[in-house]
């Protein structure tokens, strides 16, 4: 348990040191962040009415009336269960890591959106908001999953179903033009990260 106790804290200080970067890369305008947004947008940027109709609805499940929904269902769940500190756990990452650090970073950096959007977007661009939200609430629910769910077809569906939508709403946000792809990759870096300190701070066991 403790050597995965420290993988989970080196995992999260690699993640946390990527986001830096990547902060530091969008605050100064360096060229390699306009590389690597220009690189991820030619490549996830190919239009087509199948396309627009998949990623304008997809992106939606990490919007926050729809996540907020979740977690309300969630909350309830785990209050029925008496399950206080797996409560906590979720709304730790969801108010603070996923809302009030969001905001905050948004705010410190103020990194305007891309323009020719597919849907009206408002506010700073950097971090993304919607990746937050996916990692840290889809990333708690496959953590609660490989704690209640003991069939390991139906486990195993579902953690490949919600890291799906880890990688697939972020995804999203790219296609439909209201992120950059470092603002993307910022995301996952800093949502992953917090995830895995209040894994390691709630002391979350996993059924194995």
């Amino acid at each position: 348990m403790l050597n995965k106790q420290k993988l989970q804290l080196l995992c999260a200080s690699i993640a946390f040191s990527i986001f830096l970067g990547l902060a530091l890369g969008v605050f100064l305008q360096s060229e390699w962040i306009d590389t690597v947004n220009h690189f991820g947008q030619q490549l996830i940027q190919k239009r087509s009415p199948i396309a627009d109709t998949f990623f304008t609805n997809i992106t939606q499940l990490g919007s926050v009336t729809f996540t907020s929904f979740v977690t309300l269902l969630l909350s309830a769940f785990l209050i029925s269960q008496r399950q206080y500190r797996l409560f906590l756990f979720l709304i730790v990452n969801i108010a603070i890591s996923a809302g009030l650090m969001t905001q905050l970073v948004k705010y410190t950096i103020k990194n305007p959106r891309p323009s020719a959007q597919l849907i009206p977007e408002y506010g700073y661009s950097f971090p993304s908001g919607h990746t937050m939200v996916s990692i840290l609430l889809y990333g708690t629910i496959i953590i609660f999953v490989r704690l209640y769910i003991t069939n390991t077809w139906l486990k195993n569906s579902m953690q490949f179903l919600f890291l799906s939508l880890i990688v697939i709403i972020p995804v999203s946000r790219i296609y439909i033009n209201v992120h950059y792809p470092s603002d993307i990759l910022a995301g996952l870096a800093l949502g992953y990260s917090l995830l895995m300190l209040s894994h390691y701070i709630f002391n979350i066991g996993e059924q194995t």
